[in-house]
């Protein structure tokens, strides 16, 4: 009698990546809520130590992103991302079982290593064989997933941060736990799979001088990801400020609850999210000059109308607003950075090191601001983080033109 062999169905790589961008999407931002309401009430810690508790982990991601640049090169995606997931959940057991906020610090640094070697080799992996409107296709599909997790993180951590703000911390370990067992049954399904090849017509070309209009020919780079990774890195410095430092504000001085704040967080991610998702799908602006400042300067105004607001409704409104142009300039940064570049990886390591140089930036400064000046002059500092980006596009603009 012959042996009829079983033989398990193999996993297309987007099966594998989009629902773990998602899962740890939504583990990341559920703790940096967590992590602020946390160390607030376990550590004692002031607005300023919060911020550079953020920082850490942002600096330590900025600097392993550059450094393991062999590594993302030599191990495949697989590989990494189940690594940094095993190093991210042993991360945040330390800082769970920390007695005080120093082992913290070293805890939140191994998380911010580890987040270097899931994010560009995923984003790297995704990207491979995508030029023109089929990379935008695809890029929009990750934003998608990616910011859903974002949407639910804030709201969650706010939800089970109330009452007890150990929990939140609790439950991003078990999270990372069964997204490990997910990469890993992914990973052995997947290891077999035929590598992706390029699509016909779609291998990068080299131009002598790179044309920056809505016309550039497919695979050619162009100059034009120089002010969108100016502008990803100014409007993420105000993203620091709005998850780490305005909770803080909203608690202490609009007495909101952490239920609130957690809803308020909920609605930027969601707006983020439309944004971000909706902008993969049209490739008529993404060699627009006016929406690239137009969205900076928006931004700048959002950010500054929260100083203002006392209303939850405004609030709100504003909040919307900064995630939908915060998404603008992560989508900007992501499209020109990989569009024509061989090497998708390293791209993607560049663009999430002028992120997290963003927040770095934002978070501590923004904690700095706040405990020394005051509410007022904090959201005024925020808004002026853009003036490099509005600047930036204005040259960059001149520049083309001769």
């Amino acid at each position: 009698m012959r042996q009829t062999l079983f033989r398990r169905p193999q996993l297309s790589k987007t099966a594998i990546i989009f629902p773990a961008s998602f899962w740890m999407a939504m583990n990341i931002n559920a703790i940096n809520l967590g992590l602020v309401f946390y160390a607030s009430n376990h550590f004692q810690a002031t607005p300023t130590q919060i911020g550079i508790l953020y920082g850490v982990y942002n600096l330590c991601y900025m600097l392993a992103c550059l450094l393991f640049k062999k590594v993302l090169q030599r191990v495949q995606a697989q590989s990494c991302v189940i690594i940094a997931t095993c190093g991210l959940a042993c991360g945040l057991v330390g800082i769970y079982l920390s007695p005080s906020l120093g082992p913290a610090y070293f805890f939140q640094a191994i998380c911010g290593l580890s987040t270097a070697l899931f994010w560009p080799p995923l984003m790297g992996w995704l990207t491979e064989g995508y030029e023109g409107s089929r990379l935008g296709r695809i890029t929009g599909l990750y934003n998608l997933c990616w910011s859903s997790g974002a949407i639910i993180g804030p709201l969650l951590a706010g939800l089970l941060g109330s009452g007890d703000s150990a929990r939140p911390l609790r439950y991003c370990i078990a999270a990372h736990a069964f997204l490990l067992v997910f990469l890993w049954f992914g990973n052995r399904r997947q290891a077999n799979a035929p590598s992706v090849q390029l699509p016909p017509g779609t291998r990068p070309a080299t131009p002598a001088a790179p044309p920056a209009t809505a016309n550039a020919p497919r695979g050619q780079q162009t100059t034009m990801r120089y002010p969108c990774w100016l502008g990803g890195l100014c409007a993420w410095a105000t993203a620091g400020m709005v998850l780490n430092i305005y909770p803080i504000f909203a608690k202490g001085e609009l007495d909101l609850t952490e239920p609130a704040i957690g809803t308020l967080l909920f609605v930027r991610a969601l707006a983020m999210t439309g944004a971000m998702s909706m902008l993969g799908f049209v490739k008529h602006w993404h060699f627009n000059f006016t929406q690239l400042i137009g969205g900076h300067l928006l931004l700048a105004l959002a950010v500054l109308g929260l100083g203002f607001s006392e209303n939850m409704t405004v609030t709100m409104i504003l909040l919307a607003a900064c995630g939908i142009l915060a998404g603008h300039a992560y989508s900007n940064s992501m499209f020109h950075g990989v569009s024509g570049c061989p090497d998708r990886t390293f791209r993607m390591a560049i663009h999430e090191v002028v992120l997290a140089t963003g927040a770095v930036i934002g978070s501590v400064l923004s904690g700095q601001i706040y405990q020394h000046l005051g509410s007022a002059t904090l959201f005024v500092c925020t808004a002026l983080f853009m003036l490099p980006a509005i600047a930036g596009d204005i040259i960059w603009h001149r520049t083309q033109k001769h």
